[in-house]
């Protein structure tokens, strides 16, 4: 049997996130990165508070951290059905990603990540959220070609591959071909 958590301490928890996110700060420039991720959990878990939430998307987007903060909102939105919403947050995520990407820097920041796992993250995020194919193809871009710069990838980096992956994966099986009338 596999490990459980007692539902009072999953709902302290989600409680705890909720508070935070209603009493945190405004973002400011450079900032929110836990933010984001809890408001992607608390969507998630269908408790997000979709007021804020969108007041983010729509005023502070820009301000975010890192792309994959952004990303972050654009899968909570999403999972909301705030389609117009998750598709400006991931195209924002990407813009982020392609000037983090020009910079070439293999430094890690102060959230653990790196251009790689933004990479990665973004495209699992998205595949996951069924955005378009350019914020897919953008990411997977991003991702084969850091990929290809290091000898080494960390745990951050190498957990987000392979969530990248399956999602990519389960995305793919659900392809559908006719071959001369014949389907494959």
């Amino acid at each position: 049997k596999g490990f459980e958590v007692p539902e009072d301490t999953l709902v302290s928890g989600l409680d705890y996130l909720r508070n935070t996110v209603g009493n945190a700060p405004d973002i400011e420039e450079g900032a929110g990165q836990d933010m984001a991720y809890a408001l992607y959990v608390l969507a998630r878990a269908g408790r997000a508070p979709v007021g804020d939430l969108k007041y983010l998307a729509d005023t502070k987007l820009e301000d975010f951290g890192s792309p994959l903060a952004r990303a972050q909102i654009g899968a909570a939105l999403s999972l909301l059905g705030d389609k117009a919403r998750a598709d400006t947050a991931f195209a924002s995520a990407i813009e982020a990603l392609a000037e983090e990407a020009e910079q070439n820097d293999r430094s890690y920041r102060s959230d653990y990540g790196s251009t790689l796992r933004d990479a990665s993250a973004i495209l699992a995020l998205a595949t996951d959220s069924k955005s378009g194919a350019q914020v897919i193809k953008a990411a997977a871009g991003v991702v084969s070609s850091e990929r290809a710069r290091s000898r080494y990838a960390s745990t951050q980096e190498m957990t987000w591959m392979v969530l990248a992956a399956r999602a990519i994966a389960r995305d793919a099986a659900a392809i559908k071909l006719d071959a001369n009338g014949q389907p494959q």
